[in-house]
């Protein structure tokens, strides 16, 4: 049930917050898609443009092949695309849309996009989710910053977007559906960092875990206790059952992160307008 206050819509189930001054987009689907198979990740150099409407003249859909691109969730799958400082890659599908149906399929996704520093995936279509369907990753020397315009996903049998360096994650002109989460915060990273995501204009069909899961509190095993992240949340079109912001006490690698109940904790780390 959708309750409206002000400009801001809320759905009871799960504090879902919508403001009405901009537009999230309608329902996506994946453009219509020519298959090329790849068995290798496909370096985007520091500052440059990898355009798939450009390179192929039609809209392709890249299918990795196999184990290490098969696009289960064993976690010693590859990327598609391995995006240095500076770089983009856009107007591309990544994984084969037809093959099957639910999550969890051998249809090529891969480990979607690893991004190194700063970089953009701008209408980009996730036509079945690997392992992840993009990954921001530390860059020493670097604050990462990873922003995602356009696009969609879908099937993504656990998260589609996971943070795992310092900075930000931007996402918006987004369309999801048949996903666990849209993003996660890394609970248990080996090195920890305070992060920030912001999710603007992004509307949301099928849902089967959260929305999005942060660290409203770090543990003294991560080295950063008093830190936390902020997940600030514009105009989310989402009417789902499933938690909106999801909170965790943030830990290190070889423990896992417990849910935080804490309601200030919460109030700092989820942010709505």
């Amino acid at each position: 049930m959708m309750k409206k206050l002000g400009t801001i819509l809320i759905a009871s189930a799960g504090l879902t917050f919508a403001a009405s001054s901009m537009a999230a987009p309608g329902a996506r689907t994946v453009p219509a898609c020519t298959k090329v198979n790849i068995s290798a990740t496909i370096e985007v150099a520091a500052g440059d443009t990898w355009d798939g409407l450009k390179k192929y003249g039609k809209w392709v859909c890249l299918v990795g092949q196999g184990k290490s691109m098969n696009g289960l969730q064993a976690e010693n799958q590859i990327p598609t695309f391995k995006l240095n400082d500076g770089s983009t890659v856009t107007n591309v599908v990544i994984g084969d849309p037809n093959f099957g149906t639910g999550s969890d399929l051998a249809a090529g996704g891969a480990d979607g996009v690893h991004c190194y520093g700063h970089c953009k995936i701008t209408n980009v279509y996730w036509g079945d989710v690997g392992e992840d369907g993009a990954t921001l990753k530390a860059k020493s020397g670097i604050v990462g910053k990873l922003e995602i315009t356009g696009g969609a996903a879908f099937k993504a049998a656990d998260k589609l977007f996971q943070h795992n360096a310092d900075g930000e994650v931007i996402i918006k002109d987004f369309y999801a559906s048949g996903i666990g989460k849209l993003y996660r915060s890394c609970g248990n990273c080996k090195v920890q960092f305070p992060r920030k995501v912001t999710i603007t204009s992004v509307t949301l069909g099928t849902v089967n875990s959260g929305v999005a899961g942060v660290n409203s509190s770090y543990d003294t095993k991560s080295g950063i206790p008093g830190k936390f992240d902020v997940a600030t949340f514009t105009d989310l079109n989402y009417a789902g059952s499933k938690h909106v912001c999801a909170t965790y006490i943030g830990t290190i690698h070889g423990f896992e992160p417990v849910k935080d109940t804490n309601a200030a904790n919460i109030k700092r780390s989820c942010i709505f307008k």
